[in-house]
């Protein structure tokens, strides 16, 4: 777990302090963008836009234990906007999967191929419950939804990929 105290380093404006929060979520960062935009420039794009902007508002942030959190509502934010620019110019093709239900997780392009099947919204849940393991009840605070309806998306997304994965698709 990331050190509060570099958190507030970098709230006091600490550049080398905010640089290593940075880093250390960067992982973070990209599967989460990868996930919602597919598009290598417009993850890129995404990333950036949510380092400046988080590095602008560091001062806003009010708890510092909850900077990873915040990081990544500014960077869904982010990406929403990048998606919404290019909504109705895109058709998106998924490929076939051919993954057990026991390979879900195991590796990230995996991870995202079965979430692939999933809509937008089902995705994003998805990857902040299985990959960055927050709680339903930290999902609904950082995406403003009611915890049941995590419940319910997360309970249909993983219908959705079990009759993927029967259908063969």
């Amino acid at each position: 777990m990331i050190s509060i105290k570099l958190v507030k380093k970098a709230k006091n404006g600490d550049k080398e302090a905010f640089n290593d929060l940075i880093i250390y979520y960067q992982n973070d960062l990209y599967n989460i963008a990868k996930c919602k935009l597919h598009n290598e420039d417009d993850v890129c794009d995404a990333i950036q836009e949510t380092i400046l902007n988080a590095y602008s508002h560091i001062d806003s942030l009010k708890n510092s234990y909850k900077f990873k959190s915040w990081l990544i509502k500014i960077l869904i934010n982010e990406c929403n906007k990048i998606y919404l620019k290019y909504k109705n110019n895109c058709l998106e093709i998924n490929d076939e999967l051919i993954l057990s239900t026991e390979d879900i997780g195991s590796s990230n392009i995996e991870f995202l191929d079965l979430i692939n099947k999933l809509n937008k919204d089902e995705q994003e849940i998805f990857i902040l419950y299985y990959k960055e393991k927050y709680s339903t009840k930290e999902i609904s605070n950082i995406l403003n939804i009611n915890e049941n309806t995590i419940r319910s998306k997360i309970s249909r997304g993983k219908e959705k990929i079990k009759n993927s994965l029967k259908e063969g698709l």
